[in-house]
Parts: structure tokens; sequence; C-alpha cells
């Protein structure tokens, strides 16, 4: 075996020139000489006589290569290669087995123990340097895939955890327009304000995650003056109160958006260093608002939200500010919806009210009447809890009550003696015939139960239909009690009206058979504790008989 040069080792970069080598021979000669070739072609290269200063040499510095020969002495090469195979720690090493062996025994017994490669003495410097280089190329391009395998796999990381966030956006956006849509829902299944703005308001301040929300709504429908506080969360009433603002004012044309254009959620800060707008904005910064949202209906202002700052201390994003647009847009559908219905409703009243007029001015003995029986069916009603809307049915039940003595003669209702069976089969008449008169009517129908059986008794002896117990609804039973009251302390052609106590004894007695009983219970509590007042125009009610029940 003989020197040769054969050029420096073609490698790129100062670290991989500089690879380190360990080879292992007993024969000095051939440390000498492989030390000699590889160290000036480029490589790094520490020598050992035996299997152990070579393992022991491992342990301290790993080398990228080893060059183990077969014959040492102790501990053989096919040792030392089993060795550094069987850890974990150098098992990546490759090796190069040398023996003056030829045998093919001896190399497949090399290979067998994990050598990479295999050469026979005598060799060429040349032959080893091609083989060395062989296998650093490919430590090279496993080193190189090694590395693109890493980014690859820290570029899925990323891309996998940037998936991750935005899959927990999209949820959230997803999650945030069932919300909304089921506020929509729920807003304009609502017809009664007071109810409507305060879902409205809770909604804000849990969508938006903020520490504070207020409606500023206009003061009236057509030709509103002012905006003022209607509903707040986080902020105390009398600060809230305190608040309001012009119609015609800077700030609120400030909010309004420019022809073609929608209306957007402002930040407060991008206009409070106008001096115009410089109160307003104050007044909303010392309650803690920081943005605020024009509500906009038929291109007219009807509300603004303002919410204060985030719970959790960021600033508003896009998302929030579009959010707080749309819970905007669904605050001015329903409150535009709200307020038509109020409109409809005191058209029905006034249309109620027409009608029962028409009855009174039958029989002058009854004026008055429709209105008191009105008035203690809605207290009863309130007093057992319904809800608004089932009070409101309730009062147009008792108002309509009488609507078909209409068709009944006035000097059979005025007639001051007793009715003969003809006359009094013709009163008996009117509920049935106040019934068909609302039907079909859409507004009124909802109270046909109470026109019709109001004078349906518990023990099934009323009339028309002879209904009992629970076959006759809560609201007739309640127009029913409210009915006889009435009708007992006021005058009429025929008898004088009863005392207070002696109508409520009446009542009392007949509970169970005449009247139900839990109407007349919860009537004649509320009377006796004051919730429900006697109408003083009843002409049986003056005098000091009534005081024992109503309160002075």
């Amino acid at each position: 075996m003989t020197i040769e040069n054969v050029g420096p080792a073609v490698e790129t970069g100062a670290a991989k020139a500089r690879r380190a080598i360990l080879v292992i021979d007993d024969d000095r000669r051939v440390l000498e000489l492989l030390q000699i070739s590889l160290t000036q072609n480029g490589f790094r290269v520490a020598i050992a006589a035996t299997g152990e200063d070579g393992l022991d040499m491992v342990r301290k510095d790993t080398p990228d290569l080893v060059i183990l020969d077969l014959r040492l002495p102790r501990k053989t090469g096919f040792e030392v290669c089993a060795a550094l195979k069987s850890s974990k720690d150098t098992s990546h090493i490759p090796i190069i087995m040398v023996s003056a062996s030829a045998e093919v025994d001896s190399r497949l017994q090399g290979l067998m123990h994990g050598a990479d490669d295999y050469m026979t003495k005598p060799f060429s410097p040349k032959e080893l340097l091609i083989k060395v280089r062989r296998i650093f190329e490919r430590l090279d391009r496993s080193e190189h895939l090694t590395s693109k395998n890493k980014e690859l796999e820290s570029e899925v990381a990323r891309n996998k955890e940037d998936l991750v966030v935005r899959n927990k956006e999209l949820r959230f956006q997803v999650y945030s327009l069932e919300t909304l849509m089921g506020l929509t829902h729920q807003l304009n299944s609502s017809l009664e304000m007071d109810g409507l703005l305060n879902t409205l308001i809770l909604s804000v301040v849990g969508q938006l995650r903020v520490n504070s929300a207020c409606l500023f709504l206009t003061d009236q429908r057509e030709h509103p003056t002012r905006l003022e506080a209607s509903t707040f969360k986080g902020i105390k009433e009398e600060q809230a109160r305190k608040i309001a603002f012009h119609y015609g004012g800077d700030f609120v044309r400030a909010l309004l958006p420019t022809s073609g254009d929608e209306g957007r959620p402002v930040r407060l800060a991008e206009i409070e260093d106008d001096p115009a707008l410089e109160a307003d904005v104050g007044s909303l910064f010392a309650a803690g608002f920081t943005v605020v949202s024009p509500v906009i209906m038929k291109q007219r202002l009807t509300a603004f939200l303002a919410v204060g700052e985030k719970v959790s201390g960021q600033e508003f994003q896009s998302a929030d500010l579009e959010m707080l647009k749309a819970l905007s847009e669904s605050a001015g559908i329903a409150i535009e919806n709200a307020r038509l219905f109020k409109d409809l409703q005191e058209a029905y009243v006034s249309t109620v009210r027409l009608l029962v007029s028409r009855i009174e001015e039958k029989d002058p003995y009854t004026h008055g009447h429709t209105e008191r029986v009105a008035e203690y069916a809605v207290a009863i009603a309130q007093e057992l809890g319904f809800t608004a809307e089932e009070v409101q049915r309730i009062q147009f039940g008792a108002f309509l009550h009488d609507i078909g003595k209409v068709h009944t003669q006035s000097d059979i209702l005025q007639k001051p003696g007793a009715l003969t069976e003809e006359e009094w089969m013709l009163v008996k008449a009117h509920p049935v015939r106040g019934a068909e008169m609302i039907r079909g009517v859409k507004f009124l129908e909802r109270v046909t139960d109470m026109v019709r059986h109001h004078h349906e008794r518990v023990d099934g002896k009323g009339y028309p239909d002879g209904l009992k117990g629970d076959q006759i609804s809560i609201g007739a039973k309640i127009v029913n009690v409210a009915d006889a009251f009435d009708a007992m302390t006021t005058d009429r052609p025929y008898r004088a009206g009863f005392t207070v106590e002696k109508a409520v004894d009446q009542m009392v007695e007949k509970a169970g058979s005449q009247f139900a009983a839990e109407i007349v219970n919860v009537f004649v509590a509320a009377l006796k504790e004051g919730r429900i007042q006697v109408k003083k125009d009843a002409p049986g009610v003056a005098g000091s008989s009534t005081s024992s029940l109503v309160p002075p």
C-alpha cells in the first residue's frame, strides 16, 4: 500500500470538508499512511490500535466514519462492529471493514455484523478515498433529506397550528352566525318592546364579550326629537339616564351613513377631536363606551348601540365590528316591528272601544260596565301571573263580552220588571251572537271563547253550551267573575246594587258552582289586600259599607 495524493475531497461547506474519520488498526504503518492520506484530502483523522481504544474514542468524540481492521488483539473487528451497531447512540455510524483475507466468508460475516462496506488488504488509498467519498455522499443526501424532512415536519406543524387557529376562528364565526340567526328569529318573534330590548342588550354583551352596552332609542317613531337610554347593561341607571342626544344634533348626523352607504360602527376615538362632537362623545367616554353603531330603518336613524371595552382588554377586530353591525340591523327590524305592532294594538283598542260604545248606547244603566269588567279581568290576570300578551287578550275578551247585545232590543235591556220566558231567551242569545259577530275578524277571533262562554258555570248549569269545569277556558272563567261582580255592585232597572261585602259573600258562596273557585279566591284576596280596587263609579259602591274591603 502506497501513498497517493488524489486531490482534496470535493465537499461543500466547512463542516462537511472536515468530517471526522476514526481508523482502528493494529498495524502502525497502516495507521500512519491512512492518517496522512485522509488528512491531505481534508478529513479530520483519529487513530486507535485496539478495539477497546477505538470504542473509548467513539464514546468521547463520535466520528462520521469508522475504518475498522478485522483482525485486532483481544476484541476482534467483528466484535467492535457489533458493539457499535448494537448501540442506539452509534448505530448510525458507517463502518468500512478492512481485512487481509479475501475470503467470501469474512466479507459476508463483516456485512452480517453491520459493516457498510468491505476492503481487502493491500488496497490503494485512492480506492479507499472513493469508498469514503461515496459513503459521505450518501450521508450528505441522507442528512439533506433528513433536514428537508424536518423542515417539512416543521412546516406541517406550523400549518397544523394555523389550521387549528383558523378552524377555531371559523367555528366561532359559525357559532356567531348561528347565534345571530337565533337572535334575529327571537327578536322578530317577540313584539313586546321591553322584553325585546332586554333580549337584544344581553345578546350584545354576551356575543361581543364587552363589559357594558346601551341602546339609545328615539323618543317617538314618526317625529323624534331626542335619543335616550332605553335599555342597558354594565352601567348604573342614573349614569345612563343622564345621557341624551338631540335628534338633529351634530353627533346624530355623524352616525348617519352617506348617500348609498350602509350604517357602520364608529370608534369614538376616531371622532373625538371634532369640536362639534366633543360634548356628546365625552359623555359616552365618561360612561365607559368606546364604539357606537347606528340602527338605521328606512334610511332614518331609529336608535344606536353603544358598547364598552372588550372584557379581554383586546381591541375590537373587524369581525367584532361586523357582528355589531349585524346586531344593529336585527335590532332595527325588531324595533320597527314592535312599534308597528303597538300602533296596530292601539288601533285594535280604538275599534273595540267603538264597538263597546254601541252596546252601552242601548242600555244607559250599563254605562261604564264594560270598562269596569275589563279592569277587573286585567287585574285578575295579572294576579295570576299572566304574560303581557295574555293579559291583553283577557282585556279584549272582557271589552267584547257583551257585544252580542247590539242585537237585543233596548226595551228588553231596560225593562224594569221581570222578563218573560221569550225575552229571557233573547237575552241569553247574546253570547252566541257576539261570538258569531267577531268570528272571521282576525285580531278578535282569539277572544271568541270569552265572548261565547262568559255565562257558563263550572257546575254545567250555565249557557249557551252547558260547559263545566275545565271545559271552560281560564279567560272565560275570569270574565265570568269580573262580569258578575260588577253586575252585583251596580244598580239596574230591576234592583239596586249590592254592597261590596254582600257581593263578595255571594261570590264566595257560589264558588265551585257558578264561579271557578280558584278565580274567586284570587279576586277576593286581592280585593281585601288592596291590590284590586273597587271601581268608585259603580252606583252600588257608594257608602261606608265598602270600607272593610277597599283601602282608603
